[in-house]
């Protein structure tokens, strides 16, 4: 029983992999084109942040390490670049910022009879605010990916690990108050503007 899965000296061998982020089937926000988005991705985990996974052997115990090709925050931060991006945000400072905290990012691969288990866990702390002012959206995401495994891999963690980044960010694309909060800060920046303007 899962001997698949240690794969003798394999599971000695420290991996580095990427992780990258990719959507499909996303329509342009309208409107979106009119607002500015800055995006910052800060690294507020506590446990873990040498690494984003571990091999383990047949019996379940821990092994070589698997550990990120780049930083956390990069992977996060270009994750919600590319879905503002694929929805027609205007990419540049001046406008709404969001800021995200990295709580979680780690896979933990289990043994089985049969075949194992990758489980990718991308906790998020996301809020949105005009620039130099107060937050106008605060929400906690909890992204989650699973998948069957016969090999308790990088690539595998990886996997398991960008199924679970695109769970935290489908939940906050689709959260109608996080769409709300960017219109929001980029009119009320618009109007700022506009008050500075009439004083020249």
């Amino acid at each position: 029983m899962g001997l698949c899965l240690s794969l003798g000296a394999c599971a000695l061998v420290e991996d580095v992999v990427p992780i990258s982020h990719a959507v499909s089937g996303v329509t342009a926000t309208p409107g979106a084109d009119a607002i500015r988005v800055a995006v910052v991705a800060v690294d507020s985990r506590t446990e873990h942040q040498e690494r984003i996974s571990a091999k383990i052997n047949g019996y379940g115990a821990e092994m070589a390490a698997i550990r990120l090709d780049g930083e956390v925050t990069d992977v996060v931060r270009e994750g919600l670049l590319v879905e503002l991006r694929s929805r027609g945000y205007h990419l540049a400072d001046g406008g709404a910022r969001i800021e995200v905290k990295v709580a979680t990012f780690y896979n933990t691969f289990t043994s089985g009879f049969l075949a194992g288990r990758a489980d990718g866990k991308v906790d998020l702390l996301v809020t949105v605010a005009p620039e130099g002012a107060e937050p106008l959206y605060t929400r906690a995401l909890k992204g989650r990916g699973r998948k069957p495994i016969q090999v308790a891999s990088g690539k595998n963690a990886a996997a398991a690990l960008s199924a679970a980044m695109a769970d935290a960010l489908q939940v906050l694309f689709g959260d109608p108050a996080f769409i709300k909060a960017l219109q929001d800060a980029g009119a009320i920046k618009a109007v700022s503007a506009s008050r500075d303007s009439s004083f020249d």
